[in-house]
């Protein structure tokens, strides 16, 4: 078995409409030549906004990774540096997976991974396209490494 994925797309929808909608509002405030100053600095302000909105929005998605392998759960964050936590597939104890309604809606969720020595989640995978078919996953490794199925 084996997993890779970034948090899905669909979940970060609020701050795609406001990608967008500041994109529109620095369409349609950029005057021509020769416009006024003050139209200019709040048509330059509200492309810088949507510019950072646009930066936050990629950044999102790309600093953080998920992989599940035969022996692991990882998740990877960062694009520079690097932060990655693990847990082994066999000393996960249990998954849990919640969906708000929007998650519901979008079919994507978060999943909490636990092991025996921690009332904490190990790993968190946030965003996750078909959470239940990924936790249907892991339990099927989870068998796998005890011998049941």
């Amino acid at each position: 078995m084996r997993y890779s994925d970034r948090p899905a797309w669909r979940g970060q929808w609020m701050l795609m409409i406001v990608v967008a909608f500041l994109l529109l509002l620095a369409l349609a405030t950029t005057p021509g030549f020769g416009g006024e100053p003050g139209e200019r600095i709040l048509a330059a302000g509200l492309w810088l906004a949507m510019l950072g909105s646009l930066l936050l929005l990629l950044y999102r998605h790309y600093a953080w990774k998920y992989e599940i392998d035969d022996s692991r759960v990882s998740r990877h964050y960062g694009i520079v540096s690097r932060n990655q936590q693990s847990v082994r597939i066999r000393d996960i104890r249990s998954v849990e997976l919640n969906q708000t309604l929007f998650q519901r809606i979008f079919n994507i969720g978060d999943l909490l991974f636990y092991s025996a020595g921690s009332a904490a989640a190990e790993v968190e995978f946030r965003g996750v396209r078909d959470p239940s078919g990924v936790r249907d996953q892991v339990d099927r490794a989870m068998d796998s490494q005890t011998g049941e199925a």
